[in-house]
């Protein structure tokens, strides 16, 4: 057996063995000392980065749900473009600070920057801060939008049907202000109408003047084109479709079920409290109120047609709809075998808008007609909302002026023998309401992202 002897000579080789074994063990225990610390603030750090990367993502959903439901920042918005401010540069969103989450000490900050009509970028600065002073902060950017839909709620009146005219005969003047008027087919202007329009005249097909008939304002169609014309895109213009309105689908959006859960209780005798009404059931009720004021944000839809007549005054707070015809002035005269027995004289229909985001109008399904017998007290129609029907609005004769403020869209429109004059004066806003399917989508997209840590 081999023995091994220690240098008897070197008796301080042991002593500096032992202590640089010590000097490496103190190495790897500071060491891993010091990488058990960097990997715990490490988590730490991850830990907090996290949450304020959940923090960030909380605060964004917040903003588009505010941009979708909160009254004030949705009205912002979805600001409609004008002739003054068609880039709508002037809303402003005032930037909101959520305190207290995932912690007392954590919060987020929305800033919504207007980059132009229904356009904003979405700014969210979110910070976590522990109780052993670490903190993080997390900063992502985003540009949302709500896509625009049909360009037809931006002309006062509109027609879409592409084998129909307009046509504007023995009226003066017709004034259209703030806005264009659309003609998908033929403009046809004659004896002697004045057609003051503060926009354009468009018209997809010819513009026509005969037997006096004028237009002051810019004509843009297949055969004229005026200097304020944009040759290449209005001389003629494109076609437009008009967007679908909604009245009887299962939809909850849909007229029909509006009307089904509006309150007609204060106005009925017939024991039900709902607004659905077959034509009877509104004659009936028209009857026995002469001068009849609808409920206050009521969507009243009527299955048949409506009839108002001889000596009628009626004031809609919101809609009237009808799935087939509304006539408005047709008849002077009513007799019925139940008091008063018989009513004579002129008619009168004003359009309430109740709330700025409600929509209001006379809808028909099939067509508008006015008549002779409308108009008292200086006034024949007074409309704030959306005159739209399905087939033909014809605006004829009326004993007293006509004033729209919102629009008409039909698919055919007559307008004669109106010498007491109709104004009519753009309102993008009601418009849009009133179709439904606004100008504005429902759905916020989210365009881009940015992230900064």
């Amino acid at each position: 057996m081999n023995k091994i002897f220690l240098n008897q000579n070197k008796p301080g080789s042991i002593l500096i063995i032992a202590i640089l074994v010590l000097s490496v063990m103190s190495f790897l225990a500071t060491y891993l000392l010091s990488f058990t610390l960097i990997g715990s603030k490490m988590t730490k750090s991850y830990e907090l980065n996290t949450n304020a990367y959940y923090l960030s993502e909380a605060g964004l959903s917040e903003a588009v749900f505010k941009l979708k439901n909160d009254s004030v920042w949705k009205n912002a918005f979805e600001t409609m473009p004008t002739i003054e401010d068609p880039d709508c540069s002037s809303w402003s969103i005032t930037p909101f600070v959520r305190s207290a989450v995932l912690g007392t000490n954590n919060n987020y900050e929305i800033i919504v920057a207007n980059l132009g009509c229904a356009k904003a970028e979405i700014t969210i600065t979110a910070r976590i801060n522990s109780s052993n002073s670490l903190s993080a902060r997390k900063i992502i950017k985003t540009q949302a939008f709500k896509a625009i839909g049909s360009p037809v709620i931006q002309h006062a009146i509109f027609t879409s049907g592409a084998s129909e005219n307009m046509e504007i005969s023995a009226t003066n003047p017709l004034r259209v202000h703030n806005g264009a008027l659309f003609s998908n087919n033929i403009l046809k202007v004659k004896n002697g109408s004045v057609v003051q329009v503060d926009d354009k005249a468009l018209a997809v097909g010819n513009i026509l003047l005969s037997s006096g008939g004028q237009i002051e304002g810019t004509a843009c169609s297949s055969n004229l084109c005026d200097a304020n014309c944009a040759a290449s895109t209005e001389c003629p213009p494109q076609a437009i479709a008009s967007p679908p309105l909604d009245f009887d689908s299962t939809s909850t959006a849909s007229y029909f079920w509006q009307a089904q859960n509006s309150d007609c209780a204060s106005v009925r005798q017939d024991g039900k409290t709902d607004c659905l009404f077959t034509s009877e059931e509104f004659e009936e009720m028209l009857w026995h109120n002469p001068e009849l004021s609808l409920p206050v944000n009521a969507v009243v839809y009527v299955s048949g047609d409506i009839n108002v007549k001889a000596d009628q005054k009626l004031t809609i707070n919101g809609v009237l709809a009808a799935n087939r015809d509304i006539n408005l002035g047709l008849l002077p005269y009513w007799s019925r075998s139940e008091p008063p027995y018989d009513r004579y004289g002129f008619s009168q229909v004003i359009v309430a808008r109740p709330d700025d985001n409600l929509p209001s109008g006379l809808l028909a399904k099939r067509k508008i007609t006015t008549s002779s017998w409308l108009g008292r007290e200086g006034s024949a129609l007074n409309v704030h909302g959306l005159m739209y029907s399905g087939d033909e609005t014809k605006l004829s004769s009326a004993a007293a002026a006509i004033v729209i403020t919102g629009g008409i869209a039909a698919r055919k429109l007559t307008i004669s023998s109106l010498w007491n004059g109709l104004d009519i004066y753009l309102d993008l806003d009601v418009i849009a309401d009133t179709f439904g399917n606004s100008q504005y989508s429902p759905t916020v997209t989210v365009d881009h992202w940015e992230e900064e840590y």
